[in-house]
């Protein structure tokens, strides 16, 4: 069964180029022979994350909405 998946990365620093975790995450997705038909980064603002989200909810063509956040601030204030 194919799913088609749409990824959402929020981050203030990583662009398309330099999202690791995103990346991984289309590599799986292809393997796993899935469909991703929307990629989107943008920046920790809960109104950007809540208007792309609310937006995808409202397409038929995406089964699946994977989210995932960039961490490297808290991490560095936490374990440094």
């Amino acid at each position: 069964m194919n799913v088609n998946i749409a990824l959402l990365t929020v981050t203030d620093t990583r662009t398309l180029k330099t999202d690791k975790s995103g990346n991984i995450l289309v590599d799986k997705i292809n393997k796993a022979n899935h469909n991703l038909v929307d990629r989107k980064i943008c920046k920790d603002s809960k109104k950007a994350i809540k208007k792309i989200l609310k937006d995808w909810t409202k397409k038929k063509n995406i089964d699946v909405i994977i989210t995932t956040r960039w961490y490297w601030i808290n991490w560095k204030r936490h374990y440094t």
